[in-house]
């Protein structure tokens, strides 16, 4: 779950992406020939303007025998249903980028998707294992994972834990509800962690992790049926619904405020002392606050944490078109342009390949920067199936109510995992 937001590309940018216009493509471009280059479209609701100008202008000064014409088509949320009629009217382009993976398989169904299984290998290989499941879809490769991507960790207030007397963050789960206990300070309506309520996507998606990390999973390998109501479900819900109403070591209200559902807010004003969130906080706490980012929290299986990510897909059109497509996904797939779009999205690479890119540099120089991008080696993504989206309102509304000690964590686990199997079975 990656927050939206747009990227604004530079002078320096046509330099950059053009450098080395062979790396990572696999193939080098072929001279331009005496006839007139393909010109193929290709979508986008995460670029401006700006940025798809520059990246059309990169793309066909390194393979002059293509005619890159990008378009930002609409904001995020009417986006896809402008792919979709496209699809209908076979008006659409021959590569479009989104950023919910879990759209693919709708646009497979069109018969109008090529899978790149195959196709670009070496790259795909390239990528942080997690990013590199969430692409496969029936044994077919339905897309390729873009730079800057977004994953979690564990904010601290350096501050308060200097008061409590506690000398290093937690790295478990166990450790976390120990500390947050010596943070809390009910009078002061002050407390030592924060668990997201409401109505909101990002509450499955900041839980996910506690699953996983405790040994459960979302669905079955063939994702037919939800598995999050086992054992390792209900100990990893338990762990927020105790924190919030017995432990009383998290505030019962929201900090959603804005459209930041993940409650911002809540530790930038020092009425938590820990947030579990992305790099974007970054953007939302005062310089005044004296902060640490670790790893998101070890459940008793392990670490964990969610990835979230931009895709790209290649679209039946014309051969030549369809030639020219691949290409240019294999383009913005190479370490050197994956770096550059990670950098300039201000979120993280998509493979350790761009790490070591000039782009990624002024990134890697923070000290936070580090911890995001390492915790990526034990990241997840959520299933790449149609109808996840339908599937995590089920449980996010009823991990709500059993924070809101409306129903236990087993009886929420059981009612979502019911309402999910139901939406998974139909057609």
């Amino acid at each position: 779950m990656q927050k939206r937001r747009r990227i604004t590309f530079g002078a320096t940018a046509v330099a950059l992406l053009t450098a080395a216009p062979a790396i990572g493509i696999g193939t080098a471009a072929s001279p331009a020939s005496a006839s007139s280059p393909v010109s193929f479209t290709w979508w986008t609701s995460a670029y401006g303007t700006a940025a798809v100008a520059t990246l059309d202008s990169a793309f066909d000064k390194a393979y002059p025998q293509y005619q890159a014409q990008g378009q930002y088509v609409a904001k995020s949320d009417i986006y896809f249903p402008k792919v979709i009629a496209a699809l209908k009217t076979n008006t659409q382009p021959t590569a479009y980028i989104d950023q919910q993976p879990y759209d693919l398989p709708i646009v497979e169904e069109s018969g109008k998707l090529i899978p790149l299984t195959g196709k670009m290998t070496g790259l795909t290989n390239q990528l942080y294992a997690g990013v590199r499941k969430s692409l496969f879809y029936q044994g077919q490769q339905l897309g390729m994972a873009l730079g800057g991507i977004g994953d979690i960790a564990l904010f601290y207030n350096k501050t308060d834990f200097a008061q409590a007397c506690i000398r290093s963050p937690p790295t478990t789960w166990t450790q976390l509800v120990a500390d947050a206990a010596k943070l809390t300070d009910p009078s002061a309506h002050r407390y030592g962690f924060y668990v997201p309520t409401g109505d909101a996507e990002w509450i499955s998606y900041d839980w996910e992790p506690v699953l996983w990390g405790d040994g459960g999973s979302l669905l079955n390998a063939n994702q037919t049926k939800a598995t999050f109501d086992s054992a390792a479900g209900i100990a990893a819900l338990s762990t927020w619904v105790n924190m919030v109403r017995s432990q009383k070591v998290a505030p019962a209200t929201s900090y959603a405020t804005g459209g930041n559902f993940d409650g911002p807010s809540a530790f930038a004003s020092n009425a938590v002392a820990m947030i579990t969130d992305g790099p974007w906080l970054e953007g939302e706490v005062p310089k005044s606050l004296d902060y640490g980012v670790v790893h998101y929290p070890a459940g008793s299986a392990g670490g964990s944490t969610n990835i979230g990510e931009g895709v790209v897909a290649l679209l039946k059109t014309t051969p030549a078109q369809d030639q020219a497509g691949l290409a240019f996904i294999k383009f913005l797939a190479s370490p050197a342009e994956g770096a550059y779009l990670t950098a300039q999205s201000g979120g993280l690479p998509s493979s350790p390949a761009q790490l070591s890119e000039p782009a990624m540099q002024k990134e890697k120089a923070a000290n936070w920067y580090s911890v995001f991008a390492d915790n990526l080696q034990y990241g997840q993504t959520r299933p790449l199936n149609p109808k996840w989206y339908t599937a995590s309102s089920y449980l996010y509304t009823e991990i709500s109510d059993a924070i809101a000690g409306k129903v236990t964590p087993a009886q929420a686990l059981s009612t979502a995992a019911h309402e999910v199997n139901q939406a998974l079975a139909q057609s």
